[in-house]
């Protein structure tokens, strides 16, 4: 619990006010367009033009990625054949990356491989993805591995927390990003392991790969939380119900490591999706549209890169309301 003295938290809300952030913006103030709500931040560091980013994460840090490259940012990552097999969808499979970079965790040949009829699967890699023969996935691994370590000469880490429910192998000790068919589960039924982290879980594994890149340089890392819902849960809740969950753990999560180190700062992109409802997002109701990604994309470089900042805009017209009033009553002690 973080445990603040009266006379501070009444300076905050006083900080607030002046910043107009002590409030959700009404619709017609400056904070909200086309439905969604957008953060006024205060950034810990900038990002300058052209700078090597290095992106981590779901299918939500790709579309970011498309909209770095575009506005002339180095990343690494979109360089590779198809960026989308890169995806980490949990931080059991993040920290797992991270260690391999600085020699601390081996995909050995044996370990995450499927066989199928079609070929050998890579549990390691994204959902949706063809056998292939064996050579070819060892081939593709080792090229993943090269990618990985443009990580070292990044500038940026941008992280992007996406779910809580992961598979782990007993047999190898690693987690995996594709849960194996439930014919191999079935044939092995003591090797895998569904699990579903919660907060303890995902922060000892995020503060460990943290800790890693911070320990070889002192990088500025950003973290968000991916607004793309789990598409299939293995908790026997209700789908929607079980992303509530996961999200809220990965949103703790980002804010206390935000406060435990120095160079990492959050960025609210799944509040400024959510904000929104699901009026941003496809027919299926998991993947956002390229109108909303431009969105969080411009606030994102309008806030850590100030040379892509537009003129300031006007603060717009303030409409007061009972919570104005209800705060000018407790700060001055004065209904408004």
């Amino acid at each position: 619990m973080k445990i603040i003295p009266g006379p501070d938290a009444y300076g905050n809300l006083f900080h607030g006010v002046k910043q107009r952030t002590f409030r959700y913006p009404s619709k017609g103030e400056a904070g909200y367009l086309d439905g969604v709500l957008l953060p006024k931040l205060n950034p810990k560091f900038t990002i300058a033009p052209g700078e090597k980013i290095f992106t981590i994460g779901s299918c939500f840090a790709r579309e970011i990625e498309s909209r770095l490259v575009q506005r002339g940012f180095d990343v690494p990552v979109s360089k590779f054949m198809n960026p989308e097999m890169l995806n980490e969808y949990n931080a059991g499979t993040i920290l797992q990356r991270i260690e391999s970079v600085f020699g601390m965790f081996t995909y050995d040949d044996g370990m995450g491989i499927e066989e199928t009829e079609k070929g050998c699967v890579d549990l390691f890699l994204h959902i949706a993805q063809a056998p292939v023969p064996l050579d070819i996935l060892l081939l593709r691994r080792r090229m993943i591995a090269e990618v990985y370590q443009e990580l070292l000469a990044s500038h940026t880490v941008v992280i992007t927390l996406g779910l809580t429910e992961t598979w782990f192998d007993t047999k190898y000790q690693c987690y995996v990003n594709k849960a194996p068919s439930r014919m191999t589960v079935n044939r092995e039924p003591e090797r895998f392991q569904f699990h579903r982290m919660d907060v303890e879980d995902v922060t000892a594994r995020i503060s460990n790969a943290l800790s890693l890149i911070s320990k070889h340089s002192q990088k500025k890392i950003v973290l968000t939380v991916s607004p793309i819902p789990i598409e299939a849960t293995f908790s026997q809740s209700n789908a929607i119900v079980a992303n509530s969950y996961s999200k809220a753990v990965l949103r703790v999560v980002a804010e206390k490591m935000s406060n435990d180190f120095s160079n990492v700062d959050y960025f609210p992109s799944f509040e400024m999706a959510t904000s929104a409802g699901t009026r941003y997002y496809q027919d299926d109701n998991v993947h956002v549209t390229t109108e909303l990604v431009d969105i969080i994309t411009r606030h994102m470089l309008a806030n850590y890169v100030p040379s892509q900042a537009s003129a300031p805009a006007a603060e717009g017209a303030v409409t007061l309301n009972y919570i104005d009033g209800e705060a000018h009553n407790r700060l001055i002690g004065t209904v408004l």
